[in-house]
């Protein structure tokens, strides 16, 4: 979940400076291995060291330090910061980094991390409670939200710079001051089962499937469970629970504080000392085991839901970061087969445009949420260290379903074999991606954002630098790393919607499905000829426990 706030608090902020240094983009990544070194150092003189936890499980949240009490023997770490250069734009963004997601959420206690940060930000402080934040920010128009993800949870505000004093006490409140009002904490939790069992379980199939999918690519895995939570595990969890897991997890040793636009000279160093009294250390973060999709049972999900039309999502887990020497030519692979939203892409060509199933097909090589008109250019704050390759196939009619997923199997296939990609679809997907990425950071927000992003993966520059890879990337280098990378024996799939039971039957026996136009539609021979041989491609179902069908109440419970 997503929300967006508006909050304010009309106090004069305490004049307050420090003489901490703001690290440049390229000071980041050693100055995060320091702060790694001072944790470890301070570890040692923790009451109980916490083990890193096996890979289907995470500690669980213990009694929260003291906020302000310093480490034994390690001095607080020095907040890290990346400054963009300051532009001349009135609006202001600063962005609190922390390294902690998801995966930091204890056994029994899916959701967790998200509920404690969205009971943070909505929940008031001890200053304002949660009406009074909302009526005082309209005055300034000031935002202020959080995003929780698998690794990274970020707080975010953005206004306009003449409040910069308004927002900035009530920004640290909500980190250092937390009302945790039981109300509150009970409304979130409320409004949390209710967006799960009602909203996205009933009325939002597409990203069912696709949570559904993500489930199922990471059964065992810390990533392998809803970041909202699953229902059974957010009703258990008790606001003492929550109190105790943001004290563990928002700590000064997994911050990094980002500021953008047009900023007075000296808020980096303000904002640094505001957050300085958060705890200093917290639990360890968690590993991290490898990914092996290939040994993944049953590989096929069906979820029954009665509904006009079936959801489908494809995808495997892999390595694939910003930081692979691939990511040039897999980007215009992807791009090729199947760029979000955008024409160009076979699948689009050969599945909506010439048959004409469904809205829109699509492949990603890295993990891609939908949110908003601009969400394709906005891909931030999702940083990963492992990621995930997906198809995306937007709702079909339920008698064209099987031929949809065999089609798209069909059609990767080719890509892989028969029909690799050439070198006019290559030189058009170049020339379209070099100016399609010049819109992916046109505000401060999004720079700040793929600056985050950078620091995460230990790199800089990552758009500039991914542009200008794509003069050298040569048709054999994209099919190359195509095959390199994309196994389809792999991929895990899921579809939801209607009578699972028979469509089960139908995998199992590998029935032909055959396309049924609409309207008794013509279509050229060619078309019709390729029809009869999609119809009855294999889709690697070997046995019954290759398939299992659960109810959609079922799922996320």
């Amino acid at each position: 979940m997503n929300r967006s706030i508006r909050m304010a608090l009309l106090l004069a902020i305490t004049a307050a400076c420090a003489a901490e240094k703001v690290r440049s983009l390229k000071d980041a990544e050693s100055e995060s291995q320091a702060r790694a070194a001072a944790k470890k150092n301070a570890e040692t003189s923790h009451a109980a060291p916490v083990a890193a936890p096996a890979p289907a499980e995470v500690p669980t949240a213990a009694a929260p330090p003291e906020p302000t009490a310093a480490q034994p023997t390690a001095a607080a770490p020095k907040i890290p910061i990346i400054a963009l250069p300051a532009t001349e734009k009135a609006g202001v963004t600063i962005a609190l980094r922390f390294r902690t997601g998801s995966i930091d959420d204890p056994k029994g206690k899916a959701g967790l991390t998200q509920l404690a940060a969205q009971t943070m930000i909505e929940g008031g402080t001890v200053a304002l409670d949660a009406k009074s934040l909302l009526e005082a920010l309209f005055p300034i128009a000031a935002e202020l939200h959080v995003r929780v993800d698998r690794e990274e949870t970020t707080f975010t505000a953005h206004v306009h710079r003449a409040a910069l004093g308004k927002l900035l006490p009530i920004l640290s409140d909500v980190l250092l001051h937390p009302r945790w009002d039981a109300k509150e904490f009970a409304r979130v939790r409320e409004s949390t089962v209710a967006e799960i069992s009602k909203s996205l379980r009933q009325a939002r199939d597409e990203q069912l499937a696709k949570e559904a999918l993500a489930e199922l690519m990471y059964r065992g895995h810390p990533y392998g469970r809803l970041i909202d939570g699953h229902i059974s595990d957010l009703n258990s969890i008790t606001l003492e629970e929550a109190k105790a897991h943001a004290a563990h997890v928002f700590t000064l040793d997994r911050l990094t504080i980002g500021v953008s636009g047009g900023y007075p000279k000296d808020l980096p160093d303000r904002v640094q000392t505001a957050f300085a009294a958060l705890p200093s250390f917290g639990i360890s973060n968690p590993s991290l085991p490898s990914i092996n999709p290939g040994q993944h049972h049953p590989r096929v999900l069906l979820v029954e839901k009665p509904t006009a039309s079936t959801a489908i999502s494809l995808g495997m887990p892999w390595d694939l970061s910003h930081t692979n020497p691939d990511w040039a030519a897999m980007a215009v692979a992807r791009s090729a087969f199947g760029e979000h939203r955008q024409f160009n892409g076979r699948l689009m060509q050969r599945l909506r445009e010439a048959r004409g199933l469904n809205y829109g097909d699509y492949a990603y090589i890295e993990h891609f949420e939908q949110e908003g008109g601009d969400a394709a250019t906005a891909q931030t704050g999702r940083a990963r260290h492992q990621q995930e390759f997906t198809i995306w196939l937007r709702p079909v009619q339920n008698d064209n379903r099987l031929f949809a997923l065999r089609a798209a199997l069909y059609e990767l296939n080719q890509s892989l074999n028969d029909e690799p990609f050439t070198d006019e679809e290559v030189a058009r997907t170049k020339g379209f991606l070099d100016g399609y990425l010049l819109m992916f950071d046109q505000t401060d927000g999004r720079k700040l954002g793929y600056a985050l992003d950078d620091d995460f993966y230990g790199q800089s520059g990552f758009l500039a630098s991914w542009r200008k890879s794509l003069d050298s990337v040569t048709t054999e280098q994209v099919n190359a790393a195509w095959k390199k990378w994309v196994t389809p024996g792999d991929l895990q799939i899921v579809l939801a919607g209607p009578n699972m039971g028979e469509l089960k039957t139908e995998l199992l026996a590998n029935t032909p499905s055959p396309i049924h136009y609409a309207n008794g539609a013509t279509k050229p021979q060619g078309i019709l000829d390729l029809d009869t041989k999609i119809q009855a491609y294999p889709l690697g179902i070997e046995s019954e426990g290759d398939i299992e069908v659960v109810p959609v109440e079922k799922l996320f419970e």
